[in-house]
């Protein structure tokens, strides 16, 4: 137990309490994020997403790494538009062109550093997956997407957002392996 107090303190005296409670932001959003992954229709998927990039938002702020804070604003926004625009079944292709451009364009008044197009690049690709009907699109492009975020995250010194983007990796192949499962029963049923 003394170990893992030292650990917090020495963590608070080069960090700062306020990147603490991000780390623990961070945590919260993997959470949310595994059940993201499993859950079935794309308005439950748009919805967690959106409660994942309000946690990450509030994480990043935190940790000071603001172009993941503004990417994640956007996915918040881009979530909230796309529900509506299924609801109403719209399928421009101006809608996501449009985040992908004001995706850019923030990452650059944001910019941390050379790490942040790796965000930057894997958020657009999600934001064009997201568009798409299938959810089993869009965690087929976590496969994609995953890994770019991590490699911001880790020169972003987020934790949570390392441990995320491993765990999503993960969750996502389980829920196109159990989707894929429960799909062919379907089609051996009928």
């Amino acid at each position: 137990m003394e170990a893992l107090i030292t650990l917090f303190e020495n963590l608070i005296a080069e960090y700062g309490v306020l990147w603490l409670i991000g780390q623990g932001f961070g945590i919260i959003a993997i959470v949310l994020g595994f059940v993201s992954y499993q859950v079935k229709t794309k308005r439950s998927l748009l919805f967690m997403q959106g409660a994942v990039a309000f946690t990450f938002l509030i994480h990043y702020f935190l940790i000071g790494a603001y172009s993941g804070m503004a990417m994640n604003a956007l996915n918040i926004v881009r979530n909230i538009v796309y529900d509506a625009r299924t609801k109403k079944g719209i399928t421009s292709k101006w809608i996501p062109l449009a985040f992908v451009a004001v995706q850019a364009v923030m990452c650059l008044f944001t910019w941390d550093g050379w790490y942040s197009i790796f965000i930057l690049v894997g958020i657009c690709i999600n934001t064009y997956c997201m568009s798409l009907p299938n959810p089993q699109t869009v965690r087929k492009s976590i496969l994609i997407t995953s890994p770019m975020v991590l490699v911001y995250d880790i020169f972003a010194r987020s934790i949570g957002g390392t441990v995320y983007e491993s765990v999503a990796l993960l969750s996502a192949v389980i829920g196109i392996l159990r989707n894929r499962k429960r799909d062919g029963k379907r089609t051996a049923a009928h």
